[in-house]
Order: C-alpha cells, then structure tokens, then sequence
C-alpha cells in the first residue's frame, strides 16, 4: 500500500503502523482506493532541487505532491476512485513549521501527510476558499486519527 523512505539523519515522529491508519483512515473517508503511496523525507537541499525542477519554484517547502494519473484522467478531478502518487516531506521545514505553530511534532507530520494525500485525491490550496476546505479537511481526519 505504502513505502516510506527516510533519506535525513532525522527521526520521524511517525510510527509507519500510524501513517498505515491514517492512509486506511482516508480510503474510507473517500471511498476511495489506493494503488501505491510513496512517502519520501528529504533535506532542504533535496525539497528546493525537486521544487525548481518539477514547479519552477525556487525556495524551500514543506511538501510536495506527485500524483501518477492516466492519460485520460484530469489532473485536477477531485474524487480519484484509485491513489497512486509520491509525497516529499522535508522533515527539517516541518519541525521548523511545528515551532512557529507551536504545535506538536507529531500532530504536523500528520497534518502534512494528510495534505498530501489530499493533493493526490485532487484537492487544490490556490485560493483562500480552497486553502479552508483543505484545512478543515485535515483537521477531520486528524482528529479521528488522535482519539483512535
């Protein structure tokens, strides 16, 4: 279903039998299916690398989404019935972004997987609208993830 793959020297505060909840968690959630989830932790060299090549940004972020779609389906169709996609986690940024949050490690790693899925799924954060959708989106799940 997933592979995780932790190329820092960091620890992630994530035990893989939890991301394996959260992601079952989500297929329920979205009636959905999930064909392959790669989860990669990288450094803030690797993220800004990955984000100027794939998005011509050039600055350092927290995630970074890649769905694999057919030919014939829209990248941005919400409602996939099967995921299957990469996610990038610079852990350095969100151990930086749990700080300034001021919330628990654990809790943003898990806002960030999440997100990321909810890319995959077909979520966009373009506009402020879309940005509130996603949040109370990921608060949901996280939510049920924690009181499990």
């Amino acid at each position: 279903m997933f592979q995780f793959f932790n190329t820092t020297k960091l620890e992630f505060p994530v035990a893989e039998t939890t991301i394996n909840e959260l992601i079952n968690l989500f297929i329920q959630r979205h009636s959905c299916t999930i064909e392959f989830i790669e989860i990669v932790l990288v450094d803030e060299i690797e993220i800004r690398r990955i984000n100027s090549e794939y998005l011509k940004r050039d600055y350092i972020t927290d995630i970074i989404s890649f769905h694999y779609h057919e030919e014939s389906e829209s990248v941005d169709s919400l409602n996939r019935t099967c995921l299957e996609g990469t996610i990038y986690c610079c852990l350095p940024r969100i151990i930086e972004q749990s700080r300034e949050l001021n919330v628990k490690l654990h809790t943003e790693c898990l806002r960030i997987l999440v997100h990321g899925l909810l890319h995959i799924f077909g979520f966009d954060d373009s506009t402020e609208q879309q940005k509130k959708i996603m949040t109370m989106e990921e608060d949901a799940i996280i939510q049920q993830i924690i009181l499990e």
